[in-house]
């Protein structure tokens, strides 16, 4: 065979500068040094060892950031523009859960201030026929009711005067207002009526009609006329005299004195049991309107 040319000259990794030629057929090629053999014995033989021969291969793929000298989050600074979007999507995560936190403390804080001025309520009965039917549903104003204890607010507010009761922020119940209240012989049950008789009036049921202070009371709404008598008695101060519509199918001032001894007196509802006034029927949705609160007048003489 043909001796070896320069074309026939091989590098292994690590060989440096050193060329060996290729062994020729007049001497047999000695066995090559397996990964196992000693890089020694592989040296006595005339091959040239692997360096990286003895190095296991798992080894070489152990290596990571902190066998560098590099932190965690060297990948970040060394590429910023994956970094900046990692950090602008934890950003958007933070801000839509604080917009998502606002918002349900936003509903608690309304739901509670509605709850504070509207209550709902269901008609149970035939007591304010026709006015109101039986499983009507109604939202009643608690505001318009507000009492305040003047000798509290006198204290951040020295120029109100300090009459040590409680006054209503806007307006006492007025004769002919539908008015929700707790029952005075068991406040555990809301009642629905309207009011007849206010502090200081004088009350009498006689020939199918009411009187107030001596006067028939004028009222405009569609009602039954009464087949029982009652009175005369006097409003006390702080509380009302209140009637059903369907005034010979309601449990109302006129039929509580009846579940009392005589020495008590439970004619009346006290201010303080008033709930509020009925304002909106909502349901059924054919039935939808203002509830009918009446200004009520007796008769002039």
């Amino acid at each position: 065979m043909a001796a070896a040319t320069d074309t026939d000259r091989w590098r292994r990794p690590g060989d440096g500068d050193a060329e060996v030629r290729a062994p020729s057929a007049e001497a047999p090629a000695p066995a090559a040094a397996t990964a196992g053999q000693p890089r020694a014995a592989a040296d006595q033989a005339g091959v040239q060892a692997d360096p990286y021969g003895d190095v296991p291969a798992a080894l070489e793929l152990s290596y990571g950031n902190t066998d560098l000298g590099l932190s965690e989050r060297a990948f970040e600074r060394t590429f910023p523009y994956e970094g900046a979007e990692g950090r602008r999507r934890r950003a958007k995560a933070r801000r839509f859960g604080r917009e998502l936190v606002e918002t349900l403390i936003l509903a608690v804080l309304i739901f509670f201030a509605v709850k504070a001025v509207v209550q709902n309520f269901r008609v149970e009965g035939s007591s304010m026929l026709p006015s109101l039917t039986n499983n009507e549903y109604l939202l009643v104003n608690k505001a318009i009711y507000y009492r305040v204890d003047t000798h509290e607010l006198h204290k951040f507010l020295p120029f109100i005067p300090d009459t040590g009761a409680k006054k209503f922020l806007f307006r006492a119940p007025q004769r002919g207002d539908v008015i929700v209240f707790k029952f005075p012989l068991d406040p555990s049950r809301d009642f629905i009526k309207r009011v007849i008789g206010v502090p200081g009036d004088t009350v009498q049921v006689k020939d199918a009609k009411v009187f107030i202070n001596g006067s028939p009371l004028v009222e405009p709404y569609e009602l039954s006329a009464p087949n029982y008598t009652y009175g005369p008695k006097t409003v006390p101060p702080g509380e009302y005299f209140v009637l059903g519509d369907n005034r010979n199918n309601s449990y109302d001032s006129h039929a509580w004195q009846a579940a009392c001894s005589p020495q008590q007196t439970c004619d009346f509802v006290p201010e303080a049991n008033i709930i509020g006034q009925a304002w909106v029927t909502y349901w059924p949705f054919s039935e939808f309107g203002f509830v009918n609160n009446t200004s009520l007048k007796p008769q002039a003489p």
